[in-house]
Parts: structure tokens; C-alpha cells; sequence
């Protein structure tokens, strides 16, 4: 019973200290207590590669800059897709002055990044919805009092378009389009002398 007592107490202890050396490895400003924290986890566990990464973080802003590209360089060996690696190991090889190195490395991640297909230019039109002889869908410029629909751009008739091979359905939707034709002094005046011509 002592024994089961004191590994669940041992086990609880390591546990709590690993969160601590964690907390220390990716939240702490102490750059020397970071170095700690993320050295302990990788003895925890060498395959961790943030704890690489942060402690070669830590080092790269204490000045330490070829301890910093080793570990960039050991979390790029665990994991070749690990694109912060190589950021920070290019800003390493910058702040030592190795630009070749430098460029080399900073452009890798956008080599690794997915590449987005585009969505297909596909665009379905929506049904006509049918009308009722309401309020509701009387034009906008009937519902204005007088004084605010003089000020109102005049609308162009629709254009009758001669029934079409799909039927009622396309006649329907080409009756529903309504263009608007702005007046000319609604033109920027580059685009008046655009229209001039």
C-alpha cells in the first residue's frame, strides 16, 4: 500500500514538473530559464521538436547564435516539414552574416506551405422566386415620397429578348433583370472623357 502511495506521489511529482519545465520552454521571458526548461523536456523526450525549436529561440535572442542553428538543425532533421525550423534558422544564419545559408533557408517554408487549388469557376444561377402584386414588391421609387424621387436616377427599360430554346423558364429570368443606366453626370469626369471618345 506505501509503495502504490509513493508512486502515484512520484508519478504526480514528475508530472507537475514536466508542466513546469513545459510552461518554461514556451511561455517564459527569462531566456536562460527557456534554455532550462526546453533542455529538460528534451531529455524527457529527444524527439520533441517545439522544444528544439524554442530553445534555439532562446539562444538566438541571448546572442548565442551557433547553439541556436544546432538546434534549428536537429529539429529539422526530426522533422524535415517543420517550416518555424527553418525560419529561425535563417534568421540565425542572418544575425551571423551567412545570407547564402540565410536566404536559403527563409525560402524553404513557402516551399513547404500547401498549395491551395483554386475553387472551380462554376456559378449556378438561382431559381426565379415567384412574384406576388404586393407592397412588398412594389420598385423602391414607388414607395419615396415626391421630393426624393426626383432625386433618383432614372432606370432604363428592361430589354425584351425574344424567347430562347430553354423555354419559359429563361424568358422569365431575362424579364426579372432590370438594368440600370446611370445618368451622365454621375461619371467621374475621368470617365466622361473615357466615354467620349
Amino acid at each position: 500500500m506505501l509503495r502504490s502511495v509513493m508512486a502515484a506521489g512520484l508519478v504526480l511529482a514528475s508530472t507537475a514538473a514536466l508542466a513546469d519545465h513545459r510552461t518554461d520552454c514556451l511561455d517564459n521571458k527569462d531566456h536562460d530559464l527557456r534554455i532550462k526548461g526546453c533542455s529538460a523536456i528534451i531529455q524527457h523526450n529527444p524527439k520533441d521538436v517545439v522544444a528544439y525549436h524554442n530553445r534555439g529561440d532562446a539562444y538566438g535572442l541571448k546572442g548565442d547564435f551557433d547553439h541556436a542553428i544546432e538546434d534549428y538543425t536537429k529539429a529539422i532533421e526530426i522533422n524535415p516539414n517543420y517550416a518555424p525550423a527553418y525560419n529561425g534558422r535563417g534568421r540565425a544564419y542572418t544575425s551571423k552574416g551567412d545570407y547564402v545559408h540565410a536566404v536559403a533557408d527563409v525560402t524553404r517554408p513557402s516551399e513547404l506551405t500547401p498549395k491551395v487549388r483554386p475553387w472551380p469557376a462554376v456559378v449556378k444561377a438561382a431559381p426565379p422566386k415567384a412574384k406576388t402584386a404586393t407592397q412588398a414588391d412594389m420598385p423602391a421609387a414607388a414607395k419615396l415620397p415626391a421630393t426624393e424621387k426626383a432625386s433618383m436616377p432614372a432606370k432604363a427599360p428592361a430589354a425584351e429578348k425574344p424567347p430562347s430554346k430553354a423555354g419559359e423558364k429563361a424568358s422569365a429570368a431575362a424579364k426579372a433583370t432590370v438594368v440600370e443606366k446611370p445618368s451622365d453626370d454621375s461619371w467621374p469626369p475621368w470617365a466622361q472623357s473615357k466615354l467620349a471618345n
